[in-house]
């Protein structure tokens, strides 16, 4: 160190570059550790969400960016399908469907994905109603 003016503190050893020495403030001390090399924070890598886009595979799979509507939609619709037969069940099932399709194509023109899950909704919907409009007819009338 030139004199005095430097504040004491540990400064690279002037006679062995990969040390340290410190310097207290007048005069080199007999104290050392060795230099370590600088340390940068290395950019850490944020996870991302994968793409699940229509040009990835498991968009049509996994129900990923859609609204909770177009998620439940085509569930409510085979179940409405599949209680058809029952006169009042399969009819609420089937307006539930329709109600949710409709909520789903909404939230869907608006931004995000669900279309696809509506509209089969919907179908299940209107086959399930003409259904159990016909089940009731023949229950009602015989036929």
């Amino acid at each position: 160190m030139n004199g005095p003016a430097a504040p004491a503190n540990w400064y690279p050893d002037p006679n062995q570059p990969a040390m340290l020495r410190f310097w207290d403030g007048a005069q080199w001390t007999h104290h050392t550790a060795p230099a370590m090399a600088p340390s940068y924070a290395m950019p850490q890598a944020t996870p991302s969400a994968p793409d699940l886009g229509p040009s990835h595979g498991l968009h049509y799979v996994l129900p990923v960016g859609r609204s909770p509507q177009a998620v439940a939609a085509p569930y409510v619709g085979l179940v409405a399908v599949l209680v058809c037969w029952v006169p009042v069940l399969g009819l609420a099932a089937a307006g539930g469907a329709t109600w949710l399709g409709v909520a789903a194509l909404k939230r869907a023109r608006t931004g995000g994905h669900g279309s696809g899950r509506a509209i089969v909704a919907l179908v299940f919907a209107a086959f399930a109603a003409v259904a159990n409009l016909n089940a009731t007819y023949n229950l009602a009338f015989g036929g």
